[in-house]
């Protein structure tokens, strides 16, 4: 291994050539439109068809991967170093890796353990009154996991000179060198991710493929063990400190990630622009197929907790309350949870779902 005090900027970064700076420019571009459909899914996160992609943590992996992104072409120099662009451990520890990755891989892995209570021990955490203990109780696996990424931020800022993360000027070439130790920890950590969801996703997936809304994880998984894959085999042979590696891994990047926030949101976010009706009925016969499911594998009731649904809440406008326009709308109160029933009840003798009201409000 060789001695990296003796790096240049010429030795580890060749500058962004004409295709590279319109390749960023693009890829900024379609990044940022991906937002679109996520702030949509937060204004109408009470559709039920919405809530039921776990809006909050679905959220956080988009999110967190549009901020990888960005801040990943921006360190790797498709933007060069110039001005804020140079302060190396604020793009590469702090916003790349622990506001991006760190939250995309804790996130990914937080929804699969909502996944595995369900499934595997068939239990959720005790609730109580309070707001705080609740969010707690419920989402501590995610902070346990980012917060390595949150503790090695610290650390690397704490350092001084060449070491951890630093910026290199040579003869008026500048660029971000990263230790050799820094590097393979982030790699570490996200193999270990990597490996950890796809533990927990062949933990559950006998009995858990069969339900609806489970079956998207196995592409969350495979489209972010690509992007391990080729980030790793790319950098491995030196192919990001040239144009054409930097492209690659951006326009690649790009499009996991777009494809992700589109599979995710686009369903419910485009069936709720234009198809608000129809959307309703399909989710309405997937609830019932994994009734059926949940009967047939005594796993009855646990759909409801998948898709969002907890003991003594309620969707505040339910399409079966008769409030069409409220529902449809996706606007509702937190005042309105009290009085109004479950979207649905289970007859435990009969693998059917018995509506609170009558079916011609569905719509």
């Amino acid at each position: 291994m060789t001695d990296q005090s003796l790096d240049t900027a010429q030795s580890i970064f060749v500058p962004p050539t004409t295709a590279e700076t319109v390749v960023f420019f693009i890829t900024l571009v379609i990044n940022l439109l991906n937002f679109l459909p996520i702030i949509y899914a937060l204004i109408y996160r009470k559709f039920p068809p919405m809530r039921a992609q776990h809006v909050g943590i679905t959220v956080s992996i988009g999110v967190g991967g549009i901020i990888f992104n960005i801040s990943y072409n921006l360190v790797q120099g498709m933007a060069k170093y110039d001005g804020i662009l140079g302060i190396c451990k604020l793009w590469g520890a702090w916003i790349m890796f622990t506001l991006g990755l760190g939250i995309v891989m804790s996130a990914i892995n937080m929804r699969l353990v909502l996944f595995y209570r369900v499934f595997v021990t068939g239990n959720s955490y005790n609730r109580s009154s309070s707001v705080a203990k609740n969010f707690i109780r419920r989402f501590w696996p995610f902070f346990a996991l980012w917060a390595p990424t949150v503790i090695s931020s610290i650390v690397i800022s704490a350092l001084t000179g060449p070491r951890g993360a630093w910026l290199l000027e040579d003869h008026g070439l500048r660029a971000c060198d990263f230790s050799y130790g820094y590097t393979y920890w982030i790699y570490a950590y996200f193999a270990a991710q990597i490996i950890l969801s796809w533990v927990l996703y062949l933990r559950m997936r006998k009995v858990a493929q069969a339900f609806n809304g489970f079956r998207m994880a196995i592409w969350t998984l495979l489209i972010f063990t690509a992007i391990l894959i080729s980030s790793m085999i790319i950098n491995i042979i030196k192919g990001s400190n040239s144009s054409w590696g930097r492209i690659v891994i951006a326009l690649l990047n790009m499009v996991m990630m777009t494809i992700y926030i589109w599979l995710i949101f686009g369903p419910p976010v485009i069936g709720h622009i234009f198809w608000r009706e129809q959307t309703m009925r399909n989710f309405m016969n997937s609830l019932h197929k994994d009734a059926l499911i949940a009967q047939q594998t005594r796993a009855v009731g646990l759909q409801s907790q998948m898709y969002g649904i907890y003991e003594n809440e309620t969707y505040a406008a339910s399409p079966l309350n008769g409030n069409d326009s409220t529902f449809m709308n996706g606007n509702h109160h937190s005042s309105e949870h009290k009085e109004e029933p479950d979207i649905m009840q289970y007859d435990f003798k009969s693998p059917q779902i018995t509506y609170s009201h009558n079916m011609r409000h569905m719509l």
